[in-house]
């Protein structure tokens, strides 16, 4: 078996995992989570870029290059930001629904190619996408609250992957230099968490202390096997098997965490699935259809 697979589903499973570690954190404030993320995210990708000279030499092309940190400055703040929405998600037993918008993340990503790059939309990806809305319409229309938390996360992430395809930075340096552009407002604000008695770092157990520490880690390892798998997988290869991590995270959601999933979300995943298969299906034709 091509190691490629080994490599890119540990990075997926990685992903899929995160609600069971984020749960971990409940009693400390979203926000906190997010901001020692963000900053023990930073040793980790310094050593990653440091050990690579061809991450080394994107690093500086990337921090010379205006154009380039102006959209990385922008990807920035997104990817804050949906960081953020997935820890407020699970810390509020939202993981289900957020587990929806990394499901709808690929056909987002396919109504993005047709708006900005002029991609041209197959039928098939025209059914799909059809399917997906009408599950999210269902679901908008039989449950009590509009699904805010699973459309916020698609186009959070959706619209970081349009960000990301407009650089020339690759994944691990340009999330270096991501984290390193909001490192001042991430420092300042556990500082000020700190001197005003409102944080929970170092205010509670060493238990709390080292989860926090490692949320940086665990945030950029699945990364590493991601970008890693990329190298060695065909892009549809790579695409399809995404669906693993929000699998796996509506899996958590239902059985482990024990989040309530009726008869109407059911029915309204149902129509998303099947938008996805078709989607899937189109991109298998389409890669048999290419000439070696």
């Amino acid at each position: 078996m091509n190691k490629g697979y080994a490599v890119i589903l540990t990075g997926y499973i990685g992903w899929g995992l995160f609600p069971l570690y984020w749960t971990l954190l409940i009693h400390v404030p979203p926000g906190e989570v997010l901001l020692h993320r963000m900053l023990w995210a930073v040793p980790v990708l310094v050593m990653l870029v440091m050990l690579s000279p061809r991450r080394r030499a994107q690093l500086s092309v990337a921090l010379h290059s205006w154009q380039e940190l102006r959209w990385l400055t922008l990807s920035s703040l997104v990817i804050c930001f949906n960081w953020g929405i997935y820890i407020w998600a699970v810390a509020n037993q939202q993981v289900v629904e957020a587990s929806m918008g990394y499901f709808l993340t690929p056909l987002l990503n396919v109504l993005a190619g047709t708006v900005v790059f002029k991609e041209k939309l197959t039928r098939l990806k025209l059914i799909a996408i059809a399917f997906a809305a009408l599950g999210v319409g269902y679901y908008v229309l039989t449950t009590a609250a509009f699904p805010w938390v699973g459309l916020a996360v698609a186009v959070s992430f959706a619209g970081y992957g349009l960000l990301r395809k407009q650089m020339k930075t690759n994944a691990i340096p340009g999330l270096f230099v991501e984290t390193l552009l909001l490192l001042p407002f991430t420092l300042g604000l556990v500082l000020w968490l700190h001197y005003s008695g409102q944080a929970v770092f170092l205010h509670q157990d060493r238990n709390t202390d080292l989860l926090l520490i490692l949320g940086g880690p665990i945030t950029i390892t699945p990364l590493a096997f991601f970008t890693a798998g990329t190298r060695m997988l065909p892009m549809t290869t790579v695409g399809i098997l995404f669906y693993v991590t929000p699998s796996l995270q509506f899996l958590s959601g239902i059985f482990v965490l024990g989040e309530a999933f009726n008869l109407d979300k059911l029915i309204a995943f149902s129509g998303i699935w099947i938008g996805l298969a078709v989607f899937s299906y189109s991109l298998l034709k389409r890669e048999r259809a290419t000439p070696a």
